[in-house]
């Protein structure tokens, strides 16, 4: 395990390694980052602008944001653009609501153990962000590399 996470195609050639998977996670942090600019500005004019309820705001920008996020994580966290995108598209909406429900969960424990609602947001979005990468590279942007 020292040499990291590897797996392996059908040649025996190795897929990934330590440094692949700390890039893709770096990649993916930019992309949770962005999602949660466009989550934040968009909640905040459709409250304000358009005088909607702000879960609803949120809702809606959830929509948007993680288009983009997906697009994002195709073409520069995964590059898995291509074929079946369709397929990766509504398995990252699947796992958008997990994590969305995971986050709310780990924020309302954090916050009953008495931290502070900064510490636990920061938390909770830390510990779930490993979590969806896990998620999202095993189960959503899956590539067979041939190298």
């Amino acid at each position: 395990m020292g040499q990291g996470l590897r797996a392996q195609n059908g040649n025996g050639k190795t897929m990934r390694d330590t440094s692949d998977t700390v890039k893709k996670f770096v990649l993916f942090g930019g992309g949770s980052a962005l999602g949660a600019v466009i989550d934040y500005v968009l909640t905040l004019v459709f409250h304000d602008v358009l005088g909607l309820a702000p879960w609803l705001g949120l809702a809606l920008s959830m929509c948007v944001s993680s288009t983009v996020v997906f697009v994002y994580h195709e073409h520069i966290t995964f590059k898995t653009h291509g074929s079946h995108w369709q397929s990766r598209y509504g398995k990252f909406i699947a796992l958008t609501l997990i994590i969305l429900g995971l986050r709310i969960l780990a924020l309302d424990l954090l916050l009953a153990c008495g931290l502070s609602v900064y510490l636990a947001v920061a938390i909770a979005l830390a510990l779930i962000s490993i979590l969806n990468f896990a998620a999202s590279s095993t189960f959503v942007f899956i590539r067979n590399h041939i190298n």
